[in-house]
């Protein structure tokens, strides 16, 4: 349910909303950190990883490594599985373009903010 809201919330042309912006801070927030950023990179890169494959790939204590992917869970860009007794990581679909679509961009809603440079030191003139 959360993922297909932030899901919507980023790729909806109201970006700029009040929902919007709290569910692209969201995102923006969980990859804002170097081991988070890491982790995403390597399930990127290599597909599911188990947790104890993370923990030694990116030499981070098992406690550590379970915040950050309950952030990394909770702010819909990774899912867990079992396979046995292990719990295996991935990226969750779509992932990267939800965390692509919520960085500022330099065309969407240039319009409302923008000004000529002409326009603003001479008047128009």
């Amino acid at each position: 349910m959360i993922e297909h809201q932030l899901l919507e919330a980023t790729l909806a042309a109201d970006r700029f909303s009040a929902e919007g912006k709290v569910h692209r801070l969201k995102l923006l927030k969980a990859v804002a950190d170097p081991t988070r950023l890491a982790i995403i990179d390597r399930l990127a890169g290599c597909g599911d990883r188990c947790h104890c494959d993370l923990e030694s790939d990116l030499d981070v204590p098992a406690s550590r490594m379970s915040f950050h992917l309950k952030v990394l869970r909770e702010a819909g860009i990774v899912e867990s599985f079992r396979q046995g007794k292990r719990v295996s990581y991935r990226l969750t679909e779509r992932a990267l373009e939800r965390i692509h679509a919520a960085l500022p961009t330099a065309s969407v809603g240039c319009e409302l903010i923008c000004v000529p440079i002409g326009d603003a030191v001479d008047g128009g003139r």
